[in-house]
């Protein structure tokens, strides 16, 4: 796989004693030196032997970036070589090596995605234009982008919003501002735990049915997607349970999914939700559920009971029925069931995720049952399935060196017949 990295001529890293260097750009490389120091090369017109490369800017820093979006490298000094807020110094090239802005010192600087030039000195933070004059001197606590027009600001244990030139759009006001937005509006909370939806074109806002909102959230390996990370997790009804760190049994409410503007994904008409790696599906459960405290040798764990488990699409229909103890997601389409069994929080080392024990599975493929509910363990290789489905009895993790095992295939067909093996057939083989 080609990468931008250390692909300099020999002979360049040679006369330049280079130990590492990114081509962030066409012709333009940026580099460190033996003695640790950071600078950028500018590649010349190739002759018919070779190209000649010459200093952009000068290995003289302690690190170097290269910023698309503003088409900028933003190198640092440091003081005593060691980072420092109060003591670093920022500068700007261009890509002709032209000093654009030195900041002063102790002034740190950071180019957003929409191109917005955020200042912070002394843990306080403003803006600038992208000549880098100040727009919003550095007053806020916290100072974020909504677009390149809009910013969350936060001072005094309050929120609100700003346009660039530090105008009120909503006053502070506010415990709580959620972001991104979408189609112009995102969502606030009042001191009061009220929810609206603001509307950034007419400085409107309208209450929303909300008790409770989350950030988009999982308990499936590699979830949620990037798609899904613009929705959120509402709950009517809501009310706080426990104090613990797990929603699931922290709240508890009629769950569904709000979109960024405040309008409903998913209807809250499940006692809870959760986001996959497939941004198309949920996993959702209906039910009472109850939780109690292990006791002997699971005294620390914490069970769920009650609880019917499912898959939904986007659109709310129901994919794999309600009405299955546990669902595991073994592939974009692919979710293990479970019949039986105990739901359970495992936090043993490295473990941090809810799962089952004691239950019989079987497999779905979107609303297909492919494989019946009868194994006790399934082979997964990161969380995940690869070509085919390996299962097997008798056994409480999957054993591949015992040939009693049944492969199927996606569609649901058992092979009997030259089986293959599991170890040819994992994403990362042993």
């Amino acid at each position: 796989m080609d990468t931008p990295y250390n692909l300099l001529p020999a002979r360049v890293k040679m006369t330049y004693q280079i130990v590492y260097s990114e081509l962030v750009q066409e012709n333009l490389t940026i580099f460190k030196n033996r003695a640790g120091k950071w600078g950028a090369l500018l590649a010349g017109k190739k002759s018919f032997f070779s190209t000649g490369y010459q200093y952009l800017v000068a290995p003289l820093y302690d690190s170097i970036g290269f910023n698309k979006k503003a088409g900028l490298l933003e190198v640092v000094r440091y003081e005593n070589g060691k980072w420092n807020d109060d003591k670093n110094i920022f500068y700007f090239f261009n890509t002709n090596g032209e000093l654009v802005w030195e900041a002063p010192q102790g002034t740190s600087v950071s180019i957003d995605q929409y191109g917005n030039v955020i200042i912070r000195v002394k843990k306080k933070h403003g803006l600038a234009d992208h000549d880098f004059t100040m727009l919003v001197e550095p007053v806020y606590e916290r100072l974020t982008a909504i677009n390149d027009q809009y910013f969350i600001a936060y001072k005094d244990q309050q929120y609100g919003i700003i346009d660039r030139h530090n105008r009120p759009v909503l006053n502070f006001h506010y415990a709580q501002i959620f972001e991104p937005s979408a189609n112009e509006k995102l969502m606030v909370k009042d001191h009061a735990g009220r929810h609206f939806a603001f509307d950034l074109a007419t400085h409107q806002r309208s209450l929303l049915p909300f008790n409770k909102i989350l950030r988009a959230s999982s308990n499936t390996y590699m979830a949620p997607a990037a798609e899904s990370r613009s929705l959120f997790k509402s709950i009517v009804n809501c009310s706080e349970t426990s104090p613990g760190e797990y929603e699931m049994c922290r709240y508890k409410g009629k769950w569904g999914i709000a979109r960024a503007d405040g309008n409903v994904q998913i209807p809250n008409e499940y006692d809870y939700i959760d986001f996959l790696s497939h941004p198309g599906f949920y996993k959702v459960c209906k039910g009472d559920m109850q939780f109690r405290e292990g006791d002997a040798e699971d005294e620390y764990r914490l069970f769920a009971l009650n609880g019917k488990w499912g898959i939904i699409d986007a659109n709310n229909n129901v994919i794999v029925p309600i009405e299955y103890d546990w669902i595991d997601e073994a592939e974009s389409s692919v979710w293990i069931v479970y019949q039986g069994g105990e739901v359970y929080y495992n936090d043993e080392y490295q473990e941090d995720y809810w799962t089952i024990k004691g239950a019989k599975l079987g497999v779905y493929n979107r609303n297909k049952l492919i494989v019946p509910i009868a194994y006790d363990t399934i082979l997964r290789n990161w969380f995940r399935v690869k070509d085919y489905i390996f299962v097997q009895n008798g056994h409480e993790g999957f054993n591949e060196n015992v040939p009693t095992y049944d492969v199927y295939t996606f569609d649901g067909q058992k092979i009997e017949k030259n089986k293959p093996h599991p170890k040819n057939h994992r994403y990362y083989p042993r």
